[in-house]
């Protein structure tokens, strides 16, 4: 790979690893990820510009704050989904 002035490195870290997959996942088609381990993964942005670079880290970020949005709300309904069966 060229070098690029512009580059970063993003670390996720989850302790669920059904979540860290999940999050890893919603990026698939958006970067390429490397595990670091069963807690961690990351991916790395390396743009000609910091224009370009702001552009796809928003891009990457806006991705996993939806992922985690949605994670959030199937631990919801499933939360919800076993208290009501334990109720009847």
């Amino acid at each position: 790979m060229a070098e690029t002035p512009f580059s970063l490195v993003c670390t996720i870290q989850r302790d669920d690893v059904t979540q860290r997959k999940a999050l890893r996942e919603s990026l698939a088609s958006e970067a390429e990820t490397i595990s670091i381990d069963d807690q961690q993964f990351s991916f790395n942005l390396h743009e000609a510009n910091a224009k370009d670079l702001r552009a796809m880290w928003n891009t990457r970020i806006r991705g996993l704050i939806a992922a985690d949005e949605i994670l959030k709300v199937i631990q919801t309904a499933g939360s919800s989904t076993n208290s009501d069966s334990n109720e009847s």
